[in-house]
């Protein structure tokens, strides 16, 4: 178990209030309304994710699930329930899966990806009828955007997020390269193999 201590917390609450705070602001750059979706505004590309993805990067997955719990409390607190568990699913299936695998950046923004997507594709077929009654033939028709929505999304919060924390980390006197992060991963998988 990942143990959390006094600078994490700390972090994991400023990030989390970032998070939630790009939650509450409406419009460019912090919510940009999906295009396939005109005239449907509960779908829009935000950067909720970004500081949740940070926390993952910089502190593990449970202070990444923290973020994300503080980050997405404030669609809760408004009242939109549905809205809500949308969300917390969306970006728990994005971190998780980055967080869980111990491989290169690639491979773990890849299985990010693959994860929201698909993950996100099942709540979407069911949770849809559920909560709104949208019929099924509708839903199926939307699922292939929803996905494509879910692919970029995953994206606006890994990219941003990896760049930075490359940025602290040489602040910080860690690696400063890409190169330097993927030699101290192979180099840490291999000793942990022994």
């Amino acid at each position: 178990m990942q143990k959390i201590g006094t600078r994490e917390i700390a972090a994991v609450s400023v990030l989390g209030a970032l998070s939630a705070l790009s939650e509450i602001i409406k419009g460019p750059p912090f919510d940009v309304p999906l295009p396939l979706f005109p005239l449907y505004d509960k779908i829009s590309w935000d950067i909720t994710g970004l500081p949740m993805m940070l926390s993952l990067l910089l502190y593990g997955p449970v202070s990444a699930v923290f973020t994300c719990l503080v980050g997405c409390s404030v669609i809760f607190l408004r009242g939109n329930v549905f809205g809500g568990i949308f969300k917390i699913v969306a970006e728990l299936a994005t971190i998780l899966a980055f967080g869980l695998l111990k491989k290169g950046v690639v491979v773990n923004s890849t299985a990010a990806v693959a994860s929201r997507v698909g993950v996100m594709t099942i709540v979407n077929y069911y949770l849809l009828q559920l909560f709104y009654g949208t019929p099924e033939p509708v839903v199926i028709g939307l699922l292939g955007p929803i996905g494509l929505f879910n692919m970029t999304q995953a994206l606006v919060n890994i990219i941003p997020a990896y760049l930075i924390y490359l940025r602290v980390r040489a602040a910080l006197g860690g690696p400063a390269s890409a190169k330097q992060m993927r030699n101290e991963l192979v180099n840490r998988d291999a000793h942990a193999d022994v």
